[in-house]
């Protein structure tokens, strides 16, 4: 199956997921208008990516602003380094204090190289917690700005506060696309790269509108105001709307399924206004994919997986994989290749057959869930529309999942709320850190495991199989609130008994930072390494 990588880069004790398509980012926060559409912007190396295609009289807010550079002739990561302060597009940034933090491997798929990414990381540096502001002006075809510019900052957007953990503000060098799963010499890809992303827009009175003489839409950023970005303007008829929302149905509607039973769902889309999408007129109107998806049960949803997959134009296929029952292997799903979509007889909806196994265990009983993701690009707007139904297999009561302690730290409507430290994707309401129930939406069983949940969270601990306690439990770790991004000395010491090779006393949690520079991922700063 075509490789799946997210963005988003999880860390720590980051119990969240993206849930069902909803229009509000935030208790309190203003609903998601239904009268403007959400678009990107992209700007590489100085020059704007592409051409936008808009819809005259439309109001525009943004889910993107992404600045960024990137070079794949250096040969290190200090010329990494050196290319990023005094030659790329980024040297106007103020790069005083600069440093190699740590170098790391990202693997989240282990069966294919290519997903592999070895990181070295550089930080400190006085841009990475500086504000930004950017104007943006519409030009007719005379290069005249038409009406009055639009000013945004990054405290218009709910990244706000810049934090690393959602790829806002980045610096690095790579080794990318491997030959050989975990040999930097194979590495097919070597470069820098760095970023600054502006990541949902929150204040909704800021539009960008559209009149029917836009020629070009300008971009000056504040920090080289000199060098304004200058992207092409196409307007499209506004035969379709923008946007787009999941709705299923299920025959039979029961309480309780049971093994052997078969669930006829049908899954239209709506777009923002309302009036359905048509899954036959993926040409017209930019619907690319939907996959459709049963997993559970919930308290272990990498048992049972069952997916249609609907890539339109590309492939449609049917797949399954739950080992223990016969379907598939550890690594890969029993697969039919399809010869087109299950579409109704009008083409308007998605029908498909989802089954519980008839060999299904007692122990595996629960809760079910029943999930599917579409996208869709549409004039110059890239949407994913989600949705989770929750369906009783086997018996009556909902599995039970335990309560973690996350909010200790991430105390919603704060700073440290979730939901600001990683944003949610446009369409879907922000992170949840209170059950791991949610996480498993999208960190479930799909796409030959690439994104399980013991792939994204805890790359050490969780992928092992002798950690000695339950995975779904972030207390085991993190005792406490000031623990969340560093384990107390005394939890890694209950299993690594000989933690340290030398005959020095314990240290205290103070003393770890010395060697152990990128603490919240267990690795030892490259410096120091050789030591231990």
């Amino acid at each position: 199956m075509r490789k799946f990588i997210l963005s988003l880069f999880i860390v720590l004790t980051l119990c969240a997921a993206l849930s069902a398509c909803v229009n509000q980012f935030a208790s309190g926060d203003p609903a998601e208008p239904a009268d403007a559409a959400w678009i990107s912007l992209s700007i590489e190396n100085g020059k704007p990516a592409g051409a936008l295609t808009l819809i005259a009289g439309q109001e525009y807010i943004f889910q993107r602003i992404t600045l960024a550079v990137d070079d794949r002739g250096v040969k290190d990561s200090r010329d990494a380094l050196d290319w990023l302060r005094n030659r790329s597009s980024f040297r106007a940034l103020n790069w005083d204090g600069v440093r190699e933090s740590r170098a790391h491997w990202r693997n989240y798929r282990e069966s294919r190289p290519d997903a592999d990414l070895f990181s070295h990381v550089f930080d400190g540096a006085k841009w990475m917690n500086e504000a930004n502001g950017l104007e943006l002006s519409v030009l007719d075809a005379s290069g005249a700005v038409i009406g009055e510019p639009l000013r945004l900052t990054n405290n218009d957007f709910l990244n706000r506060q810049k934090q690393q953990d959602f790829d806002t503000v980045k610096a690095e060098y790579r080794y990318e696309n491997f030959a050989r799963h975990k040999d930097r010499a194979s590495a097919k890809t070597k470069r820098a790269i760095a970023k600054i992303v502006f990541a949902v827009q929150s204040d909704f009175s800021k539009r960008l509108v559209i009149p029917a003489n836009a020629h070009a839409l300008r971009v000056v950023w504040d920090k080289k105001p000199q060098e304004p970005y200058t992207f092409p303007v196409r307007l499209t008829p506004p035969a379709y709307n923008y946007g787009g929302k999941l709705h299923v149905t299920v025959e039979p509607d029961k309480p309780v399924y049971y093994p052997g039973d078969t669930i006829r769902a049908t899954f239209t889309l709506l777009d923002q206004k309302g009036q359905r999408l048509k899954f036959a007129e993926f040409d017209k109107n930019g619907i690319r994919q939907l996959n459709i998806h049963l997993d559970g049960p919930l308290q272990d949803p990498t048992y049972y997986h069952e997916e249609w997959l609907s890539e339109f134009k590309v492939r449609y296929a049917y797949h399954v994989r739950a080992p223990a029952l016969g379907f598939g292997t550890a690594t890969e799903s029993r697969s039919t290749a399809l010869k087109g979509p299950p579409l109704s007889s009008d083409g308007t909806s998605i029908i498909v057959d989802l089954h519980v196994p008839m060999n299904l265990p007692k122990e595996k009983f629960g809760s079910f869930e029943i999930g599917a993701t579409a996208w869709r690009n549409f004039a110059s707007q890239s949407w994913i529309a989600r949705l989770d139904k929750h369906i009783q297999v086997g018996q009556a009561e909902h599995t039970h999942f335990e309560k973690f302690g996350c909010e200790n730290c991430h105390v919603p409507n704060t700073p440290m709320d979730m939901g600001l430290l990683i944003p949610p994707m446009v369409g879907v309401e922000k992170l949840k850190v209170d059950s791991i129930e949610s996480c498993v939406m999208c960190h479930d069983n799909s796409r030959n495991g690439s994104r399980r949940l013991d792939k994204y969270l805890h790359l050490i601990h969780q992928n092992r199989d002798k950690f000695p306690a339950a995975k779904n439990n972030c207390a085991v770790c993190h005792l406490t609130a000031d623990s969340i991004k560093k384990v107390h000395f005394e939890v890694c010491s209950n299993c690594h008994e000989n933690l340290h090779k030398n005959n020095q006393p314990k240290y205290t949690d103070a003393q770890c930072i010395n060697c152990h520079q990128d603490y919240n991922r267990g690795h030892v700063g490259p410096a120091l390494a050789a030591k231990h």
